[in-house]
């Protein structure tokens, strides 16, 4: 079972002893949340008894929710994993290093009192530097073409402008035409792609999407766009950035001018 610790608001504390379920993974999953909503950023302290066992479906509950936590991980500070049991201690070790921006630290049971307060300081605040949004949307016609221009680095609030609107462009769950002007694309941020709600409108766009215009790929682009069109149901389609005004005609609109 699970056991969660009074601790700091900032800190996910649990005592994990016997079997636990797919339950106990779930409560551990769900105190982590809720800590989120009120910190930028969580630690976490592991007190592992040495009777714990992994039941299968609590197994598998736990593969589905960490690849959910992926794109959470900027936010999570520290795990202090107090064991020892030496496969154990192996498993965090190497997840440590995987995750590289989480501080992962091993503990033996002795130790646990250092652990504790290791994983209470306060974490250190997300550097959040100035950086000026590469993705802008575009007002255009009709209410049934969404349209968009990347000139720059895709970043995490680039994502949230464009989950937004791509939310708001389904409503009523109709069926839209898309036109993306590549101007200046030159990569994206790992943690801004494993965002939830653009996980969830790229799923939306699978069915809800009819035509896909991309105007002045990069020529990777274009290559990868041209091998996975006949695998999706949106059809996609490419144009050089002097074929724009053909691009427009094709998904049904044009760039609307202020004010209208």
């Amino acid at each position: 079972m699970i056991e969660i610790l009074d601790s700091p608001k900032y800190l996910v504390a649990m005592h994990l002893t016997g079997s636990l379920t797919a339950e106990d993974v779930e409560r551990a999953y769900k105190a982590t949340d809720d800590a989120l909503k009120s910190n930028d950023r969580i630690s976490f302290f592991a007190d592992i008894d040495d009777s714990v066992n992994l039941s299968c479906e609590g197994l598998l509950i736990d593969v589905m929710e960490g690849i959910g936590q992926i794109g959470k991980l900027k936010h999570y500070y520290r795990a202090a994993v107090v064991t020892d049991l030496t496969w154990l201690a192996s498993i965090a070790r190497v997840k440590g290093f995987v995750f590289s921006s989480v501080d992962v630290r091993v503990f033996e049971r002795e130790d646990r009192d250092m652990a504790f307060a290791w994983a209470s300081e306060e974490p250190e605040p997300l550097s959040k530097p100035a950086v000026p949004p590469s993705l802008r949307l575009i007002h255009t016609t009709s209410e049934h073409v969404f349209a968009y221009e990347v000139d720059g680095p895709i970043g995490e609030k680039d994502i949230e402008t464009a989950a937004k609107g791509l939310k708001d462009a389904f409503q009523g769950d109709r069926r839209i035409n898309v036109l993306g002007r590549m101007k200046n694309w030159s990569g994206f941020d790992l943690f801004a792609v494993l965002n939830d709600d653009l996980f969830k409108m790229k799923y939306k766009s699978l069915s809800n999407v009819e035509r896909y215009a991309v105007v002045g790929p990069k020529p990777w682009m274009r290559n990868f766009l041209e091998l996975i069109d006949p695998l999706i149901s949106p059809k996609i389609k490419i144009f050089d950035a002097a074929e724009e005004s053909e691009a427009w005609e094709w998904v049904g609109a044009q760039q609307a001018l202020l004010g209208e």
